[in-house]
Order: C-alpha cells, then sequence, then structure tokens
C-alpha cells in the first residue's frame, strides 16, 4: 500500500503533487474550482480511490497509485499569447522523476513556439473525455507554430520511453491559413521516438500538416482520433509488436469541399499508411476527401499483414485503398465501404505490380464515381468475397469493373450493379500477363455477366461459370 507523503517531503516552492491512496492536498483554485482536476484523478485512478470534491474552493483529491500535477501549476497560461513550452516541460518531467502521471491541463488556448518530449510513464491529458471535433478555441487546445516550412523538424510532441500517453486534448496550427492554396509544410505533430505502448486517445488533430508518425512504436494505440491531417494522417513502420488503431474520423472539420486547400489534399493527401506493421488490427476508420484513404507500402523494413474491419473511405481522390505490397499472411480486409470521387481515374481498389502477398476483400462494398473498381497487379494473390460493386466506367468508355493484369484473382459470390444506357459494360476484363483467375458465383444487377479475355486460356489457370444476370 502506497504511504502518505510527508509535506516536508517537498520543498515549499514545488508545484502541489497528487499523491498515493491517502493524500489529500488542497490548493487547486486555478483548475475550474478542481472539478476538471477531480476528473483527471478518477481517469488515474481506474476505478480505485474514490475522489472527495467538497463544495469548498479547495477540493480534496485522490489518486490511486500515480501522481498528478496542473501544468499552471508550472507556470502554463491558456490564454492563446503566452509561450508555454518550458511550463510544459518542467511539469512533464516532474511527474517523470516521481515515477510517472499525469500532466493535467484545464481548458484553455495554449501556445507553443517549441516541441516537447514526453518521458516513459508520463500522460498529458487534457479536458476531453470523448474525440473532440471542430476543435480551435475550446476545450483544451495546444497551439503549435515551431516548425513552419520544415516537414523534417521537430516533431511538436515526442513519446521518449514506455507508457506514454497524450490523451483529451485538441490540437490546432493557427497559423495555418485555411484560405492558402496549399498548407504550409510542418513537422510531425505526434511522433513516437523510443519505447513501446504509445497511446494516443480522444485527441483532435485539427489541422496538422503531418499528423502521428509511428515508427518502431510497438503495442501502439491509437483510438478515437478525429480531425483533417492535410498531407498525412498516421503513418506506422517497424512496428514488430501488435499496434491498434481504431475509431478514427478524418474528415474536414478544418478546410471544407469549397477551398483550395480541401483540392490539394484531395491530390496529395493520405489518410492512413502503413508500411512494415506485423499483426496490425485496424477496426472502425473513416477518411474523407485524401488523394489515397488506405496506403500499404513497402518500406526498406518490409511489409504489413493484419486484420482491417470496417474501414471507410469517402471521396478517394486516386483510389480508396492501394496495395504496394504485403507480408505473405496477408491483409484481411472486412466490412470495407469505399468510394471514389470526380477525378477522372478514381477507383477503389489498386494492387500495384510490386505485391506479393495475399489481400483478402470480404463483405466490403464500393461504389460512388469511379472509373474502375479495381485494378489487380503484382504476384500475390487478391480475393474478393461477397462483396457488393455499384458502378464504374464513369467516363464511359467501356471500362470494366476489374482488370485482371497480373495478380492471381478470385471474385466469387459478389453482386454487379450498373445503370445507365451501358448496361452491358464488361464486368470483368482479363489481360494476357494474368496469372490465374476464379470468377464464379456472381450476380450481375442487370443485363449480362461479361467477362473479356483473351483466346485460349488454359482452365487449369482459369475457372468462369456460374454467373448471371437479373435481366435477359
Amino acid at each position: 500500500m502506497s504511504k502518505e507523503i510527508p509535506s516536508t517531503s517537498r520543498p515549499a516552492s514545488s508545484p502541489e503533487l497528487i499523491h498515493s491512496d491517502t493524500e489529500r492536498i488542497p490548493g487547486r483554485r486555478r483548475f475550474l474550482g478542481g472539478a476538471v482536476m477531480a476528473g483527471l484523478a478518477a481517469a488515474a485512478a481506474g476505478g480505485g480511490a474514490a475522489i472527495a470534491v467538497p463544495a469548498v474552493a479547495e477540493p480534496h483529491l485522490h489518486v490511486s497509485g500515480g501522481l498528478a500535477v496542473n501544468v499552471c501549476d508550472f507556470g502554463a497560461i491558456g490564454n492563446g499569447r503566452k509561450d508555454n513550452t518550458a511550463a510544459f516541460q518542467k511539469a512533464l518531467d516532474h511527474v517523470h522523476a516521481r515515477g510517472g502521471g499525469i500532466a493535467a491541463v484545464p481548458a484553455g488556448r495554449y501556445l507553443f513556439k517549441g516541441h516537447l518530449v514526453l518521458p516513459a510513464d508520463t500522460t498529458l491529458q487534457g479536458v476531453f473525455r470523448a474525440p473532440p471535433a471542430f476543435v480551435r478555441n475550446s476545450g483544451t487546445v495546444l497551439w503549435p507554430t515551431e516548425g513552419r516550412g520544415k516537414p523534417d523538424g521537430h516533431p511538436f510532441l515526442t513519446s521518449q520511453g514506455n507508457n506514454v500517453t497524450i490523451r483529451g486534448l485538441g490540437i490546432y496550427y493557427p497559423e495555418q491559413d485555411v484560405q492558402a492554396a496549399a498548407p504550409a509544410p510542418y513537422p510531425w505533430t505526434i511522433q513516437h521516438g523510443a519505447g513501446d505502448n504509445l497511446a494516443v486517445l480522444d485527441v483532435a488533430l485539427t489541422n496538422p500538416y503531418q499528423g502521428m508518425h509511428l515508427v518502431q512504436a510497438g503495442r501502439h494505440y491509437i483510438a478515437r482520433v478525429y480531425g483533417q491531417p492535410l498531407l498525412m494522417g498516421i503513418y506506422v513502420d517497424q512496428c514488430y509488436d501488435i499496434g491498434r488503431i481504431e475509431n478514427i474520423h478524418f474528415w474536414p472539420f478544418w478546410a471544407n469541399g469549397n477551398s483550395l486547400l480541401w483540392k490539394w489534399v484531395s491530390q496529395h493527401g493520405t489518410g492512413i499508411r502503413i508500411a512494415r506493421s506485423d499483426w496490425e488490427y485496424v477496426f472502425n476508420t473513416f477518411v474523407l476527401g485524401y488523394n489515397i484513404g488506405y496506403h500499404f507500402a513497402q518500406s526498406p523494413h518490409g511489409a504489413c499483414n493484419g486484420n482491417f474491419v470496417g474501414l471507410g473511405a469517402d471521396a478517394s481522390g486516386r483510389a480508396a485503398v492501394v496495395v504496394e505490397n504485403s507480408q505473405p499472411p496477408g491483409l484481411l480486409i472486412t466490412n470495407g465501404e469505399f468510394v471514389g470521387d470526380q477525378r477522372a481515374d478514381s477507383q477503389g481498389v489498386i494492387i500495384e505490380p510490386g505485391n506479393t502477398g495475399r489481400v483478402s476483400f470480404q463483405n466490403c462494398a464500393f461504389w460512388g464515381p469511379s472509373n474502375r473498381i479495381g485494378t489487380l497487379r503484382g504476384k500475390g494473390p487478391v480475393g474478393f468475397m461477397g462483396c457488393a460493386f455499384l458502378g464504374w466506367d464513369k467516363n464511359k468508355r467501356g471500362e470494366p469493373a476489374f482488370l485482371l493484369d497480373g495478380a492471381p484473382a478470385t471474385i466469387s459470390q459478389c453482386q454487379f450493379y450498373s445503370w445507365g444506357p451501358l448496361r452491358e459494360k464488361p464486368a470483368v476484363r482479363i489481360t494476357a500477363r494474368c496469372a490465374a483467375a476464379v470468377i464464379t458465383g456472381n450476380t450481375r444487377i442487370g443485363k449480362k455477366f461479361v467477362v473479356k479475355r483473351p483466346p485460349g486460356l488454359s482452365p487449369r489457370r482459369f475457372q468462369i461459370a456460374m454467373n448471371v444476370a437479373t435481366e435477359e
């Protein structure tokens, strides 16, 4: 059991601490009368000791098994004018030196002219208890300004050690111009530096140029993050122990569809990019308005395998999903929803020539103004099982839903919808480069299930059978 910290164990000038199951320390006048600090203590307690909040100006606070401080006790001021870099860093270093804990940030606009390093076992925690959106001036919001024009400069927040958490706050770049034709480059907003178990929870990335850089971030846990990262939302590489990403919503919370910046993002931006990651788990994520929604990339360290459930990508410029490469166990994509945009060549999925791993789509839907549903190249097997494809060939050039141009492909038990005068447009086109194909048991909602193929295909490599149409 924790022992009470004697008052003589701290210099008189030290900021007040909250520690152990038993210690009660008054004096949080500046933290909204103590109510918010009590909430932070409760979150840290994890269901441990009770919180006593008398109806007086100086509440008594309990935190179970940890240590918490208010950043305002270290000189932070959330008025949007004072540079808070030194004050926040001092608070973070203070809790780290005492075994870890919470640097609690009350509501306010905290300007930063520098960057922060979050040491091991520290939590930077604001007032939000659910994923915030449209965060610029309200709640706990951090305003970084360092690194304009330097995308490779110091990240704003760097985790340096195990068990770092960023929670319950918004990050807004006040000097980014929403009326500009292109965004100003800035360094990464959150970057993993060392250690494992980085968590980012209930955070708004309102308008960063680059969102989260998770390299060598084993067992990262990214959940309930909303915002509009402009160039890149999340990047993962060299994750050798299972990372988790869930309940992400990247949407035009800042630059809307009528702005020049929206156009820039749709031409250059990527929602989520994952390179080498062993057993990545991604659940219930949505990205809108990016050139590429989900990019499974090849880095010098390798590619990805993992489980991807409930992926969503809307208004995807080049494609909702691009697979540069994947590991042999593959990408298991289930219950996805993927939508193109108005660009002439927009597609649902592109499997690039370098892919050697398995890619599997099950119970997914592809729709919107697409040129093709998919272009399948590479050597790795690609499968679509029980999926729905609604509309393609938006340019009326006779494009197929799928171009099989290398990858061995299986398309089975799927539904192909098409409307308009070209209701007999091909569902599949097979080129001479295609290694093998099984196209069976599909339904065309319309006239004829058309598969265009070169003559003389070997039945050992190609099976096309039992495909039907709803109209004669």
